[in-house]
């Protein structure tokens, strides 16, 4: 061996320990579970990139599973969107009826440097459509599924990108009949579907225990002209968060909890608590469209949280409903520190005393 190999070798060796000591890449762990039970064989997929239908090659994969369901995956810092697959055979095919789907329903997963994330995912076996192609018009229908039963009332979105993270209001969206079905009329294109539904009142936000959640194992559908693509989605009820590590699920995605936090109370003019309101951060000084972040909502107490990904500059504001102008009757404020509603926060500060009044649009 030259003295030129076994220097450039010895540099390697000595780098090596190096990074692992200086927490260079984050971890993602959790388990992969089926109607609440571990789920083995299953592997774990993550993707900085949501284009391509999360199919192609990962950033980065962990698995299979064994019977307790488990996975771990170190990762370098960044956002990341986690999916889960188990095959019939084994091998990282096209996926077919029976086969096991999950998109992780708090994507994007956030790590930072040496930080771990706990996360559970919630699998349910692919359902078959028959033909997946129909005449008789252009774009997407099919049915929405929970645990192999069709789900009425299911709020179905479609998205033409990842650019919302698929939350908000979409390009166009509609409920589930009795049956689980749904129909849309679309231009030929691609288009990414997402069906959901709560199981209480709060009707914006992360969803919480009870809720149910499907992605299409399609996503991106391709739509032709003169032709319906037949879909199916199989959604999963959400179950209770994973404490163990402490984390948040925020519409910016999953986030370490405590890391940067802004908490406060929504009043009204006379300094009394409100209830039912969504306090948001923004960082479109317009405050119109989908907040980036966004509280529980509002208690008797009317106190508010809001977990951060990161610091920065934030618009605050604070509304009983969500996107888009505010219309006649809605309660609406607006943080009155500063003249723009703004406030500057750093990364892992937590900012308290955030007080926010509203009144009802006129």
């Amino acid at each position: 061996m030259s003295r030129s190999i076994s220097v450039a070798l010895l540099f390697v060796l000595l780098l090596v320990p190096v990074l692992a000591v200086s927490g260079e890449t984050g971890v993602v762990k959790g388990k992969v579970n089926y109607q609440g039970k571990p789920l083995e064989g299953a592997m774990v997929y993550l993707y900085s990139d949501y284009k391509g239908g999360f199919t192609g090659k990962a950033d980065c994969q962990a698995g299979p599973t064994g019977a307790d369901g488990a996975f771990e995956a170190s990762v370098a810092p960044g956002k990341y969107y986690l999916v889960s697959r188990k095959t019939a055979d084994g091998k990282d095919g096209k996926l077919a009826a029976g086969d096991f789907y999950a998109f992780y329903g708090g994507n994007p997963v956030v790590v930072g440097a040496g930080e771990t994330i706990h996360i559970g995912v919630n699998c349910a076996p692919i359902i078959g459509v028959g033909e997946k192609s129909v005449t008789g018009g252009t774009g997407i229908r099919g049915r929405v599924y929970v645990d192999g039963k069709p789900l009425d009332r299911a709020r179905v979105t479609l998205y033409q990108d990842g650019e919302t993270i698929f939350r908000g209001i979409g390009y166009a969206s509609m409920l589930t009949n009795g049956n689980g079905d749904f129909a849309f009329s679309l231009e030929p294109g691609t288009y990414y579907a997402v069906a959901r539904k709560r199981a209480g009142e709060d009707r914006m936000g992360p969803l919480t225990a009870g809720d149910m959640f499907a992605y299409a194992q399609d996503n991106p559908v391709e739509v032709r002209d003169g032709s319906y693509t037949v879909i199916s989605m199989n959604a999963v009820t959400k179950l209770i968060k994973v404490k163990e590590g402490g984390q948040e699920v925020t519409l910016g995605g999953t986030v370490k909890a405590g890391e940067t936090v802004i908490e406060g109370m929504v009043n009204d003019k006379s300094g009394k608590p409100v209830a039912g309101v969504y306090a948001s951060a923004y960082r479109d000084s317009m405050m119109t469209q989908k907040p980036d972040f966004i509280s529980p909502v509002t208690g008797a107490d009317g106190k508010f949280v809001i977990t951060l990904s990161e610091g920065g500059e934030y618009f605050i504001g604070a509304r009983n409903t969500i996107g888009g102008p505010a219309e006649k009757g809605e309660l609406l404020g607006r943080y009155a520190g500063s003249e723009d509603h703004s406030l500057k926060i750093k990364t892992g500060e937590k900012m308290k005393d955030i007080n926010i009044t509203v009144e009802p649009v006129e």
